[in-house]
């Protein structure tokens, strides 16, 4: 449900707007694939600094709320991954469950948007 994916989609797109780079984007990508949800945050900001890298998941940074609220609802059936390139940007990826009411299944489109 929207009220799951919302706060962590969020987060992680506020973690790319914090740093951006004037007239950077970020892309947002929403896919299905092998009964998992795929979501992808990416900019092409300023990237994470080597230097930096270990305190992304420290308590009270974005990213680490992110972790945490994946573990909190999907337990070991989340993966999280984050790679950045200092000065060309950063793409955060979780997977997750997809959780479909019975019925409700359609086929959708991967979704990209832009900012």
């Amino acid at each position: 449900p929207s009220m799951i994916l919302q706060p962590l989609v969020e987060n992680a797109i506020r973690h790319g707007i914090a740093p951006k780079v004037e007239g950077g984007t970020i892309v947002l990508r929403v896919a299905r694939d092998k009964g998992r949800l795929v979501v992808e945050v990416i900019d092409d900001g300023v990237g994470i600094p080597d230097e930096r890298r270990s305190e992304i998941y420290e308590s009270g940074i974005g990213i680490s709320n992110v972790r945490e609220r994946l573990k909190v609802l999907y337990g070991q059936l989340f993966s999280l991954k984050i790679e950045s390139n200092p000065g060309h940007g950063t793409t955060i990826r979780f997977e997750i469950p997809e959780l479909i009411a019975p019925g409700k299944a359609g086929k959708a489109a991967p979704v990209e948007a832009a900012s």
